[in-house]
């Protein structure tokens, strides 16, 4: 995404951010992966306790690299939820301020629910959505074929290079028609308000990242 197109998102961003930040989320923006880990080290200290959910985005932009090297990472998800930090990227982010995860073991979004003290989301301006209609048809169109690839699953997405259910469902918000032991979507959340005001950070980054 080049200079023009993020300027154009500016409006949407600054949207996105206050409606955040109404429903109890703590929510910034930086501009690329460089302000973002310096961010990161500052908003995580060195040599403390964390732990992540599987991501791209963590991977692409560098923290993995950071936590690995500099803090007490514990790959066990099972300890995740003692973790001081955790950190995940999003589904999607709907301009209304609400954060949707798609899981399928629900490690993640367990971790996220109730878990450590501080949970701090990072997401690409290509997770931003109007809501959570287009979040839930952007995970079917746009994360989970990809992902399911990266991971090697036998899905249909995968064969179909979208889910079964490409659309969204008022009625169901699952991958209809999707019975693979494989399949990644199997959990569905939307944190719509955070009751703990703040546990939960929202850094969005001004480049795409992850799927």
């Amino acid at each position: 995404m080049d200079a023009n197109q993020r300027k154009a998102l500016q409006g949407t961003i600054k949207q996105t951010l206050e409606n955040l930040e109404a429903n109890g989320f703590k929510a910034t923006y930086v501009n690329d992966k460089e302000e973002l880990l310096s961010l990161i080290k500052s908003l995580v200290p060195e040599g403390s306790v964390t732990a992540t959910g599987g991501s791209e985005t963590l991977q692409e932009t560098g923290i993995m690299d950071y936590l690995k090297k500099d803090t007490a990472y514990n790959p066990d998800r099972k300890n995740a939820y003692t973790a001081q930090y955790y950190l995940a990227s999003a589904n999607a982010i709907t301009m209304h301020g609400e954060i949707y995860e798609v899981d399928g073991r629900g490690n993640r979004v367990s971790a996220m629910l109730f878990g450590p003290e501080n949970v701090i989301v990072v997401a690409g301006i290509n997770k931003l959505v109007t809501d959570i209609h287009a979040a839930v048809e952007r995970v079917k169109t746009k994360a989970a074929p990809p992902n399911c690839i990266r991971l090697g699953k036998d899905t249909p997405c995968v064969k179909l290079g979208h889910c079964t259910s490409q659309y969204f469902d008022p009625h169901h918000m699952g991958a209809i028609g999707c019975a693979s032991d494989d399949r990644i979507c199997s959990n569905f959340v939307v944190f719509s308000r955070q009751t703990v005001k703040d546990r939960i950070t929202v850094i969005l980054v001004g480049e795409e990242y992850g799927y």
